[in-house]
């Protein structure tokens, strides 16, 4: 037998200060417009770093990368990974 909890209809996008510091350190997907290319997507996978009233920062292989909250589309927990031996 087998028992999986979920909740429907909880969104995986981060929204609001409370849950960017809930979520702090935790893996994400951040996406956003290239204010160099406009036009094309930017996206960022990494470790949330902070939010503030101008950026947000992601650690992206040890590099802080930050991106202008006016062109972050959004950020966004990745979906999970199951576990080896884990049907």
């Amino acid at each position: 037998h087998e028992i999986e909890v979920t909740t429907p209809g909880i969104s995986d996008i981060l929204e609001g200060s409370v849950m960017f510091e809930a979520y702090r350190g935790f893996d994400v997907i951040m996406q956003g417009v290239d204010p160099k290319k406009p036009g094309k997507k930017k996206v960022l996978e990494g470790k949330l770093v902070e939010r503030d009233d101008k950026f947000t920062k992601v650690n992206v292989k040890g590099r802080v990368v930050k991106m202008k909250n006016e062109d972050v589309e959004f950020v966004k927990l990745p979906k999970a990974k199951r576990e080896k031996g884990v049907r």
